[in-house]
């Protein structure tokens, strides 16, 4: 088992590295913020405020005041976190590489008691399987090597919002920005909910690699220049595999959309127990059986993202948030993915480290497969055991003098 004191100065040796690139694009008062609340954040397992600063011991003695602090970052307008979260992309767009999945998907925050909050909308609570109020929010995550998962967006909106204006065009912000800062590298993986010709677009002018799952109703021009729905075109292909003797299980064909020229590849799945093939659309060549695979294998990396978004809300508080300012809300998210971030930092940068926090993951999550709750347990049992806040894992670099 670690020292515990190899333990806290390995832990604010990490955070340093991975705040320096916010910190420096950041005013002082932003950084003093950055530095308390990443941290709070993930002792507390909260996004309540006043849960969350209980785990702050800083120079204000009185908690109220404290509160109403962190409070204030949250609605301020001088508190607008946009050049910290492009900060954070440009310092981490180094471990995505040009076959990095990137995972784009939607999730809903639910507020089903709230009535008279900004912006409020009806969305579909998974969990309960009903419209309720809340807001949407856009999650991108990077699946790097070894189910590591790097948050890159979870941009909170209602569509009511003047600014946002429509579901499509939020989505095709967050594309924009996410992209800009990897410098185009990755391929973009969707679920059919992404299959909406407003989004081709916005890939196809940004030159981006996708593959995003298919309804199976959309049109698309076969290479004789044949005008098709997709669903008749894999069946053709199967039958026809079928009179040659070829595969029938997965086929592959190259098209194109109507009225636009680049070059796209369909790749369709029948699999046991399931009705209906899984259809893909990408811009990945394939012309043989094992690019196909290859393809398939790229979009069930897909699946992550779901365990993400379960761990951002059940172990990091997203969505149980007891605010009602919807700017609030939306830094909020912005801070969950930084703490979920600094997780995948210590992954990335500390073997040691990760192996010692999850051995003092508590016994009931030791056989959790998503690593992200063994390695959360193990810090917040640290932290419970040894009676520690942010002041004894220092959050802040050392002053010189």
């Amino acid at each position: 088992m670690l020292r515990k004191d190899f333990i806290i100065s390995k832990t604010r040796k990490l955070l340093r590295e991975f705040l320096a690139p916010m910190l420096e694009v950041a005013d002082r008062p932003r950084r003093r913020f950055l530095r308390q609340v990443i941290g709070s954040i993930l002792l507390s397992g909260s996004l309540v405020v006043t849960e969350l600063a209980w785990w702050i011991n800083d120079s204000c003695s009185d908690r109220f005041y404290r509160v109403k602090r962190l409070l204030n970052h949250l609605v301020s307008p001088a508190g607008d976190m946009q050049a910290i979260v492009k900060a954070y992309r440009r310092s981490m767009a180094r471990h995505v590489q040009p076959d990095t999945p990137i995972i784009i998907d939607l999730t809903d925050l639910a507020k089903p008691w709230a009535k008279k909050m900004k912006y409020l909308k009806l969305v579909r609570d998974a969990s309960e399987d009903k419209l309720v109020p809340g807001y949407l929010c856009v999650e991108v995550y990077a699946h790097l090597k070894s189910k590591r998962v790097l948050p890159l967006a979870l941009d909170s909106f209602s569509i009511d919002d003047p600014a946002v204006g429509s579901q499509n065009l939020q989505i095709t912000r967050t594309i924009e920005a996410v992209n800009e800062t990897l410098d185009g590298k990755g391929i973009w993986v969707a679920d059919r909910g992404f299959d909406a010709i407003n989004l081709y677009e916005s890939w196809f002018s940004l030159g981006c690699n996708f593959i995003v799952r298919q309804r199976g109703d959309r049109c698309v021009v076969t290479s004789k220049g044949v005008r098709i729905i997709q669903s008749d075109l894999i069946e053709h292909l199967r039958q026809h595999n079928a009179r040659v003797g070829g595969d029938t299980d997965i086929v592959f064909t190259k098209v194109t959309l109507p009225d636009r020229s680049e070059p796209l590849y369909i790749v369709a799945q029948w699999r046991p127990k399931y009705k209906s093939p899984m259809i893909l659309l990408t811009t990945m060549v394939v012309q043989d059986r094992r690019q196909a695979r290859q393809m398939l294998r790229y979009y069930r990396k897909r699946w992550i993202c779901e365990e993400a978004v379960q761990f951002l809300k059940g172990r990091v508080g997203l969505e149980r948030f007891r605010i009602r300012r919807y700017e609030a809300i939306q830094r909020l998210s912005i801070l969950a993915m930084l703490a979920m971030a600094f997780l995948t930092w210590i992954l990335i940068r500390s073997k040691i480290l990760t192996k010692g926090l999850c051995e003092l993951t508590s016994s009931f999550r030791k056989e959790v497969n998503f690593v992200y709750y063994r390695l959360l347990d193990g810090l917040q049992n640290f932290a419970k055991t040894h009676q520690l806040r942010c002041s004894k894992i220092p959050l802040q670099p050392r002053q010189n003098g």
